[in-house]
């Protein structure tokens, strides 16, 4: 059987193409760091440099050097004075509406010509009033209205009046914001680490089957190509994900609607196979044998008037009361994994028999396509150890002798999503760790020719691919016998994103204040006392 790359690739070299076609490069309105990443990155670049130095302005912001603090200093300078006085940090919502809004404000009142540095790898082709906004949706929707108030006031509590706009413009910037702004991701694609305002980026319309991604290198975001063919220039004919793809059509589409005020009709949304995601097991079929079922939308063996389901193998019909199973336990597996029920166990053995016996349970009726069973193997991921056990559950969901469709990794996913390159890349690293090189060559290898279609050839991601393919190659030609040394800790990144993570998420929901205190380490601050308009000396951690 053909792999997917394979049926994508031909057998000639990776193509080179030419970056106007499948690669362009967009700066941001605005940007900033989620609280939890701000001791951690350069406030500026967003480099994680250890060498960071201290703002003594406010003792609390980082920059690489000078150079950095200098370019970002139109963007720290109103933050600096708050932070002087501020008893807690404000969320990333606050922070980021600040910058848009001081930012817009120094352009309205002609500033942005006094500046030489102010349209540095910052500039848009539009202009921020020229971006959707779904002001009328926003101003119908009572939870956006209270949750622009409570970022208001935080807005005129940590600002000083002198930066700020009168309330029902920056109301305009906040709709612009919240309707249009990305996911930051550091440069492995990782982990997200705050979120920016790219005013021609998201001009790009939202598909749950993509055929681009965009990946960010700093504060710079580079939207790639996902097919051959695509010229991501034409806007019309290319789309990205708004959200995370690993959710069926129901919560995608309610996702979309409460967040963006539209009901997706994409060729995904359209497609009747997208149901596998929320399937059943037949329960009249032999054990073994089960047939796959879709319980939602339209199929041969649903009758369209009863909706009842009959499986055309053993010609039993599905009860009204095992349907209704099925959904509850659905429902169930994201209770489990949103209330507080795991983090009360108090040891990591009770949540693993926990959700071992809730795998059992959920397998003999969930088909193997199902996203909810996808998360419980997810949930155990995280949690277990040993290469064997981490091997047995990426297996799990990446092939089922059960089904003879594709698992939920690959059905939510397009075929050269890095997403899928990890999980590939992942199953490659246990089977290395096991010594067992030749069976990793494979993964590796279809890792590599998706990573490297993506991606430039020197990418950190195709780099350290290759690196562990070279490995497992050396060692099946030497049929020598040594363990791959991975750490617990690279493998735990690895596995984050590799099963469910995605660098396009919904906006996210305040993060906790911080206090100033504890978002830091404690140290001496050189007082400056002087004009916020100047630039504050910095000092080394």
């Amino acid at each position: 059987m053909p792999s997917p790359v394979e049926e994508v690739f031909a057998p000639a070299p990776s193509p080179v193409i030419e970056p106007t076609e499948s690669r362009i490069v967009f700066y941001p309105f605005a940007y900033a760091l989620f609280t939890n990443e701000l001791a951690s990155y350069c406030w500026y670049c967003l480099k994680p440099d250890r060498k960071k130095r201290h703002c003594t302005g406010c003792g609390f912001a980082l920059f690489c050097n000078k150079e950095c603090q200098t370019l970002g200093w139109k963007d720290h300078k109103a933050e600096c004075k708050g932070f002087r006085t501020a008893k807690s940090v404000p969320d990333i919502e606050t922070r980021i509406l600040g910058r848009i809004v001081v930012r817009y404000r120094a352009i309205s009142h002609g500033k942005d010509k006094e500046d030489e540095y102010f349209y540095k790898d910052r500039q848009s082709k539009r202009e921020i009033m020229e971006i959707w906004s779904h002001d009328e949706d926003m101003t119908k929707d009572p939870v956006a209205q209270q949750k622009f108030e409570e970022i208001w006031a935080q807005l005129v509590a940590f600002y000083d009046k002198k930066f700020m706009l009168p309330k029902d413009i920056v109301w305009q910037l906040h709709c612009r914001d919240y309707i249009n702004r990305h996911a930051i991701c550091d440069r492995g694609y990782n982990k997200e680490i705050g979120k920016g305002l790219y005013l021609d980026l998201c001009q790009y319309d939202h598909s749950c089957r993509p055929n681009s991604i965009y990946t960010c290198d700093g504060f710079v975001a580079t939207l790639r190509s996902l097919e051959r063919g695509i010229d991501i220039r034409n806007i019309k004919k290319t789309s990205y994900t708004y959200i995370d793809l690993l959710n069926p059509i129901q919560q995608r589409r309610k996702l979309l609607r409460d967040t963006w005020y539209f009901n997706c009709e994409c060729e995904r949304c359209s497609d009747p196979a997208d149901n596998l995601l929320t399937a059943v097991l037949c329960p009249g079929c032999p054990e073994g044998g089960q047939l796959v079922l879709c319980i939602f939308g339209s199929h041969p063996y649903k009758d369209p008037k009863s909706l009842k389901i009959t499986c055309p193998k053993c010609e039993q019909t599905l009860t009204n009361e095992y349907v209704a199973y099925a959904i509850e336990q659905m429902r169930n597996v994201d209770k489990v994994f949103e209330s507080e029920q795991l983090g009360q166990m108090k040891t990591r053995k009770e949540q693993l028999d926990y959700l071992n016996d809730l795998f059992d349970q959920y397998a003999s009726i969930l088909a193997p396509t199902n996203v909810f069973l996808g998360r419980v193997i997810q949930g155990l991921i995280e949690r277990v150890h040993s290469n064997e056990d981490l091997l047995r559950l990426h297996l799990s969901s990446e092939r089922d002798q059960r089904s003879p469709f594709q698992p939920c990794v690959r059905l939510c996913f397009p075929k050269l999503h890095p997403a899928v390159a990890f999980h590939l890349r992942n199953i490659g690293i246990f089977l290395s760790n096991l010594e067992q090189f030749e069976d990793a060559i494979p993964y590796f290898q279809e890792a590599d020719q998706m990573l490297s279609f993506i991606f430039e050839a020197d990418h950190q991601l195709v780099v350290e691919n290759r690196e562990l393919l070279d490995i497992a190659k050396g060692k099946t030609e030497a049929k020598g016998v040594s363990n791959l040394q991975v750490t617990q800790e690279a493998n735990g990144d690895i596995l984050t994103e590799g099963v469910v993570k995605l660098a396009v998420v919904p906006p996210a929901v305040n993060t906790p204040q911080v206090p100033v205190t504890d978002a830091v380490d404690p140290r001496p601050l050189i007082d400056c006392s002087g004009d916020f308009d100047d630039l504050p000396p910095l000092v080394a951690e």
